[in-house]
Formats: C-alpha cells, structure tokens, sequence
C-alpha cells in the first residue's frame, strides 16, 4: 500500500494527544515507564528463555487453568490491544502518531492485567489519517508484534494466522470505539483499509453496513477468520467477531451467548 507522506510531529505534539488518548480509557493509555518495574519488550521477543514464559504461565493460571496455546493466544490479544489502542487514540484525538521503536517500549505485569505498556516522551508522525494508518501498522507489526508471534511460536503449537487475527479484532475494535473521532474518515473505511494491508491481509472480513429495514443481518460487522480460543477457557464464551459465533446465527436464526 502506497504510504501519502507524512512529517515529524514534535515530542510536544505528541504529548498532548497521549494526554488526550489517556483520557478515553484505560486501553488507550501508555504510561510513563518510570520506576524498577519497567522493562523492555525486546526481552519477551527472544525465542529463548525469557520472561515471556513466565508472562505465558500466569496468563495460564489467571485464565484458570486452560491449555497453553489458549494462554499465549489471549495474552497476544491483550498485548496486541494494549500496542495499538493508544495509537489509534492518538491517531484520533491528535491526528498524529508517537515513533514506537522496539527499544523504547517497555512492559510490565501489573497484578490486575495481562500486561501493561510504557513509552518515554518522544517525537512521532503528522499527516493524513490513513497515512498514519498505515504507519500504524507497519511499525507495529515489524517492530513488535511479528517478533512477538515468532517468540510465542517456538515455544506453543498455535497458527500465525489465529495470532494475526488476534492483532486484527484489537485494531477493528479500537477503530470502532473510536469511530466518532474519526470525523470523515470513519472506522470503516479505515479498517477496510487495514485488512488490506499486508499485515493483516486475510485476516477476516468487514460486513455490509447496518440498514434501517435489516440491521440484524448486517451483525457483525467484522468477523475474523479464525477463532481466538476464548471459549476453551473455564469462564469462557464466544466473541462478538468470531466465525463460529457467525456459524451458529447462520444456522440456528440467533445468536449464541457472546461476549
């Protein structure tokens, strides 16, 4: 995909959209990484022993025991929001975009959360959304989430492509939470043309938009190609974009208990 051009944001510009992304919630947030806790995501990329495998076994024993490809998929999702929430927010509330370099994210495991993320202050990108979009992406997938896929790979049995879908429903969610901050750009066409891109390409599908006469027939309106696993766990059930969940209205007229 052809990037329009963008220009350096300064680390004031991007400071005050971090402050504004900060304010519409908690997954919209990256927290100043000051103290002893902090460390840097390129620890959990390592396809060697790391704290990664400790991350996957209290994601395993939070969950209440699941499978550990159950674990690594759900902790990918949280890691995968986490990344690409305050961006958005960022993207929506600023039109700008803060520079992402995997040495400059840290992590930390906090006693309520899968996982949470920090960034020092910092410069980034201005320019047209879908520009930023794009730079969104790839920044996000080469620096941090294909690295963390491959890592999380060595170490469980589980699909690239469960793990991209993953990365695709916190992007398609976040766009849509966002969707009247977007102005005309709209959280539609935006992720039509994030499911284009390269990065989560084959990832699942948009629906037709809702219509006055049919609304229920246009939900969802994303569905993932694969299954994030949720429902494996003991308090589990099936997600709003979830093929089987699809599967299930199609053949019974109703929708199954989703979350």
């Amino acid at each position: 995909m052809t990037a329009q051009a963008l220009t350096p944001a300064t680390s004031a510009q991007i400071a005050a959209a971090r402050t504004a992304a900060n304010a519409l919630g908690l997954y919209f947030g990256l927290a100043d990484p000051a103290g002893r806790y902090w460390r840097s995501t390129t620890l959990l990329y390592s396809p060697e022993a790391s704290p990664l495998d400790g991350l996957l076994d209290s994601t395993q024993e939070r969950l209440g025991g699941c499978e550990r490809r159950v674990a690594a998929s759900l902790f990918y999702q949280g890691f995968a929001a986490r990344l690409l929430s305050p961006q958005l927010g960022c993207l929506a509330t600023g039109g700008c975009l803060p520079a992402l370099p995997a040495d400059q994210l840290s992590w930390r495991e906090p006693a309520t959360e899968v996982i949470g993320l920090g960034l020092p202050a910092g410069p980034g990108w201005t320019g047209p959304v879908p520009a930023l979009l794009d730079q969104l992406l790839t920044e996000s997938f080469t620096a941090h989430l294909r690295p963390l896929a491959t890592a999380i790979r060595t170490r469980v049995k589980i699909s690239a492509e469960l793990l991209t879908g993953n990365a695709a429903s916190a992007l398609i969610s976040g766009l849509r939470l966002l969707d009247r901050r977007l102005g005309n750009d709209g959280w539609r066409p935006l992720a039509a043309r994030a499911l284009a891109d390269r990065a989560l390409h084959g990832s699942g599908t948009l629906r037709a938009a809702d219509t006055a006469e049919a609304p229920e027939a246009a939900e969802p309106a994303f569905v993932r190609r694969s299954c994030c696993l949720y429902y494996r766990t003991p308090a589990g059930g099936l997600c709003g974009d979830c093929p089987l969940a699809l599967r299930h209205r199609t053949q019974t007229g109703r929708a199954p208990g989703t979350i």
